[in-house]
């Protein structure tokens, strides 16, 4: 890991009180004007192709941590529609969900959308955890 991120990475995952070997490596974003990112959940789908891969590499996504860079001019909301929340973007500001529920069941509520940045440019951070210490697999 870049030593610059290092410190933002272990920080998150204190602040979540999750150990710092269950995080998937940090990622950015830049959304420009008229780009989004539709309505989705961060936990794997566990009927799907692919969850056998997950599960092995740590398990489930419990939680996300996302952090935003810069205020954008205009448009570039988080949106919970299920949850009836909205964050807009704000410098540092972090917001953080749980993925699944206390059964271990996904979280449904969780259901998010990058909505269309309008105007300006939208930069963020995103985290994932996993249930158990993530092991990526190398593809050949």
């Amino acid at each position: 890991m870049a030593p610059l991120l290092q410190p933002i990475d272990e920080k998150i995952a204190h602040l979540l009180g999750i150990p710092p070997e269950h995080g998937e490596t940090i990622q950015g974003q830049r959304y420009a004007p008229g780009q989004q990112f539709r309505a989705h959940n961060d936990y794997f789908n566990e009927n799907e192709g692919y969850w056998a891969s997950m599960a092995v590499q740590g398990g489930q996504r419990t939680w996300t941590a996302m952090i935003y860079l810069n205020e954008v001019e205009q448009g570039g909301a988080t949106w919970f529609p299920q949850a009836g929340v909205r964050f807009n973007p704000r410098p540092g500001m972090l917001v953080a969900w749980n993925n699944m529920n206390p059964d271990g069941s996904p979280n449904q509520t969780t259901l998010h959308e990058g909505m269309a940045v309008v105007e300006g440019t939208k930069y963020i951070i995103t985290k994932w955890f996993r249930e158990r210490p993530w092991t990526p697999t190398i593809e050949p």
